[in-house]
């Protein structure tokens, strides 16, 4: 039995494959009841975001190389996913995975803050819903703090390039923005659009309102989606929220499609006034941040390294540590009683009172560091 990590991300597959297995929040929790009670594990922390969709747990790495075969029998996906798709960490390995992707190094957006959030809420959702050990909270605990101190020491937190900070930076003399979703990217969108002056309107499925921006509902995008020229979709939806019959083509029109799974209807991109900006397709762009942070990056594996075989072999063994060092107070404890209804019983027999303690310390000092050496040789061996 070991700390395991499956996994499929941006590094391992394409983002038609990565598209088939994004969960929201309501399939999210469908998935780890599914876990709790069909897939045999114990506990683990199911994490699905845009850009990766992982599982952590404790147990055999045999049975963890089947989890794609879980995943699929437990959705309606009939997509398949191909073993050089999926990864796979066991043990150091999957601890050394899982700070590089809670320090961002892992991310498509090198050193963003949001994937330490979304692993967090995996962690809090897990136990949630009692699907949790000992063993992996107290990894997932020790991981937490370790990460808070590999980006504090690289400065990974400083100046972070955001998706928010990559699609304001591309959209260049829009008159009218459709903005569809309310949730962060939105957030810090309508604060850089507010500060450029653009003209935005935000579509959500609840009524909200930020930053003096008062939302409209998800109908009206089409009513208006004709007056926009630049779309930037948020949010998901099963059905594609534009289609070819709701946009202007005789103007120049840009869609940031930031779904997953991919929201658009791609006919749409069929047309050359049409531009559609995918994910991946920003990954291109985004890539660049990864020049400006090498210095951070390196650093930042190279303290995980040096710090991670310690803290994994602390976090690892902490359980079992406390189980032997509870056994052997409670031996020491005996070992004390006994000695002391000894000492008493001569006591009452009237011996010599200088003897009789002199004979209690050697007893319990001899009987405890012989069960101290034992303890410890035992230790040694695992």
């Amino acid at each position: 039995m070991d700390f395991q990590c499956w996994g499929i991300s941006h590094k391992s597959t394409s983002l038609e494959i990565r598209e088939k297995f994004a969960f929201n929040k309501d399939q999210i929790n469908e998935m780890l009841s599914i876990l709790k009670s069909k897939s045999g594990f114990r506990g683990g922390i199911f994490l699905s975001t845009c850009n990766r969709t992982e599982f952590y747990t404790i147990s055999e790495r045999s049975k963890i190389k089947h989890f794609d075969n879980f995943l699929l029998a437990s959705t309606s996906n009939k997509f398949e996913i191909r073993k050089n798709d999926q990864y796979l960490f066991s043990g150091i390995d999957a601890f050394n995975h899982l700070l590089e992707v809670m320090t961002g190094i892992d991310s498509m957006i090198v050193g963003e803050p949001d994937i330490f959030g979304q692993v967090k809420k995996s962690f809090v959702n897990s136990k949630n819903f009692s699907f949790m050990t000992e063993d992996i909270e107290s990894i997932f605990s020790g991981a937490i703090k370790l990460s808070k101190h590999v980006r504090t020491e690289t400065k990974l937190s400083e100046n972070p390039i955001s998706i928010a900070s990559v699609v304001d930076s591309e959209i260049k003399g829009s008159k009218s923005i459709a903005l569809i979703g309310g949730g962060d990217v939105s957030k810090a969108l309508i604060s850089r659009f507010k500060k450029r002056q653009l003209k935005v309107d935000l579509f959500n499925r609840s009524n909200i309102e930020i930053e003096g921006i008062v939302s409209k509902d998800l109908s009206e995008i089409k009513s208006s989606s004709k007056i926009s020229d630049t779309f930037v979709i948020a949010a998901f939806s099963e059905e594609p929220f534009i289609g070819l019959e709701d946009l202007d083509l005789n103007k120049e029109i840009t869609i940031f499609d930031l779904a997953i799974p991919r929201n658009i209807d791609y006919d749409v991109s069929k047309f050359k006034s049409v531009n559609v900006i995918t994910l991946d397709q920003l990954s291109e762009k985004i890539s660049k941040n990864l020049d400006s942070r090498k210095e951070s990056v390196e650093k930042a594996k190279t303290l995980i390294k040096s710090l991670s075989q310690k803290e994994f072999f602390n976090l690892k063994n902490k359980k079992a540590l406390n189980n032997e060092q509870k056994k052997l107070r409670n031996t020491l404890e005996v070992i004390k009683d006994e000695a002391m209804q000894s000492a008493k019983k001569k006591l009452n027999q009237g011996k010599d009172v200088e003897k009789i303690l002199d004979e209690l310390a050697d007893e319990i000092k001899s009987k405890n560091a012989y069960h101290i050496s034992k303890t410890l040789s035992e230790r040694i061996k695992k």
